[in-house]
């Protein structure tokens, strides 16, 4: 079995929903997961230092991405700080609740400047909102072919037809499954092939175990299924798969 890597966790505490480090990895524990993606809830102020603290408590089963408000003044050496200070691995953007458009040239292009020059990937919200839908995902995408990005949720509930169609012609575009029904999913493997569908939970704001188990409905191909449960984000990410 290659390994197993959860795409999508968010660290700290915020008004209704919290997760420590501890929580997480009991969590991976019980399902069975070796490593995790985590960042900061970006609700209203937030910052990176928990991920910080998280990484350095477990810096063996968790993997640090950053999260930045593009209308910040300083996002872009925000990033730059974290990867090369901190290690961090990729960066987080929400433009819903941030209250920006993904493909604002002016506000977000430099931070996918900025991911394109250290090499990171970028996963960002991605439920069909009007400011993420995916034509913005595939603006971004287009501009910047050499950033691997992460339609979270992947344009679910509207728009699942339509980020499958922009990833099929955009190959740094990859689907992200965290929160999204086993159909969409299943639609999303067989349409695309295996490599461009990546696990994720969103955790703590699911039942972290059933988002799990619903994976191996998805194929009934075991190569197919290792590579949406962690092979191809080890790829992404540099990380040995076996």
């Amino acid at each position: 079995m290659s390994l197993v890597i959860d795409a999508h966790n968010h660290i700290g505490v915020r008004a209704s929903a919290s997760q420590s480090a501890a929580e997480l990895v009991a969590k991976m524990d019980q399902a069975g997961v070796a490593k995790g993606v985590i960042f900061p809830f970006v609700e209203g102020n937030f910052t990176n230092d928990e991920v910080k603290v998280a990484y350095d408590q477990f810096p063996d089963r968790l993997i640090p991405y950053c999260a930045v408000n593009a209308w910040e003044a300083g996002a872009a050496a925000e990033v730059r700080r974290c990867v090369k200070d901190w290690g961090f691995k990729g960066l987080k953007l929400h433009p819903t609740l941030n209250g920006f458009h993904l493909c604002d040239p002016l506000l977000v292009n430099p931070l996918f400047e900025e991911a394109d020059s250290l090499g990171i990937p970028i996963i960002v919200h991605g439920a069909s909102d009007l400011l993420n839908a995916p034509p913005e995902f595939a603006e971004m995408a287009r501009r910047f072919p050499r950033v691997k990005l992460l339609m979270a949720h992947m344009g679910f509930f509207w728009g699942t037809k339509q980020a499958i169609a922009y990833a099929k012609e955009l190959p740094n575009l990859y689907l992200e499954t965290s929160r999204v029904p086993i159909h969409e999913i299943t639609t999303a493997v067989r349409e695309l092939g295996p490599g461009r569908v990546i696990w994720g939970t969103d955790s703590p704001f699911v039942d972290y175990e059933w988002e799990f188990k619903k994976m191996p409905r998805c194929t009934t191909d075991r190569a197919v299924y290792e590579l949406v449960v962690g092979g191809t984000m080890a790829e992404i990410l540099g990380l040995s798969a076996g």
